[in-house]
């Protein structure tokens, strides 16, 4: 049947858009707990930067104390060596402690020059760490500001839907069963759409299919301005009306 001429075409129009606002409000409903994963994914990702930042600031102020501790091993070799200088008789002893001395003061100095640049990287790496910190405690309060909204959005979005689910059910409770059952089986094949008004062109008068925009057949045109009257798309297969006829404003 390519025609159908009923009495409750008007409320099964009424049906498609009532099912249409249901489906929004279940994607908003299911979009909700997305967004929830988002936020917190965006603080962890924020909180991971910080911590790394904060395990490169520790790093580095390891590596300060073991040098400082190496520096502190290098004075004490100086000093046990120049103490041993006033105790040998030996020429070539007395140069070996010399050289001993000196090789120590060199690894100091280099060890000390270390110790200065990591200083500086030190500077710059607490900075980074308090910077990181401060931005790490903003974006944790925005994040609970946001997730708080959205689970008070969730919440009221719930309670919209199951209203909404109601007010649909004894919708279509009110429709002829096999009417309701044509509408859902074109529905569950075009994507929760089923019932579309057709376009008119101003200037033309030609009509297309509000759903796919194929152009209507002059035979669907004549059948679609018909009162009280659903026609199916050739192309589609959705269920085709004219607004202006169907609700009596033309």
């Amino acid at each position: 049947m390519e025609t159908i001429h009923t009495v409750e075409a008007r409320a099964l129009v009424e049906l498609q858009k009532r099912d249409t606002a249901l489906d929004a409000l279940r994607a908003r409903a299911a979009d909700i707990p997305r967004k929830v994963k988002a936020a917190e994914a965006a603080f962890a990702g924020k909180k991971a930067e910080m911590l790394g930042a904060r395990e490169a600031y520790l790093a580095l102020q390891s590596r300060k104390k073991d040098l400082e501790l190496r520096i502190a091993e290098a004075e004490e070799g100086i000093r046990k060596h120049q103490l041993q200088l006033n105790q040998v008789k030996d020429n070539s002893a007395f140069k070996a402690l010399l050289a001993e001395i000196e090789t120590d003061k060199a690894a100091k100095d280099e060890l000390e020059t270390g110790v200065l640049t990591l200083l500086d990287e030190i500077d710059r790496a607490s900075g980074q760490d308090k910077a990181l910190q401060a931005e790490v405690k903003k974006v944790e309060e925005a994040k609970n500001a946001e997730v708080a909204a959205l689970q008070a959005a969730a919440v009221a979005v719930a309670a919209e839907l199951a209203a909404a689910e109601g007010v649909r059910a004894a919708a279509a409770a009110a429709i002829t069963p096999e009417l309701v059952e044509r509408y859902e089986a074109v529905r569950a094949n075009r994507a929760g759409l089923a019932v579309v008004a057709v376009h008119e062109e101003p200037a033309t008068g030609k009509l297309s299919c509000g759903g796919c925009h194929m152009a209507v057949t002059p035979q669907k045109a004549v059948d679609v301005k018909k009162p009280d009257t659903l026609t199916y798309c050739p192309d589609c297969r959705r269920l085709l009306y004219r607004e202006k006829t169907l609700f009596g404003q033309g």
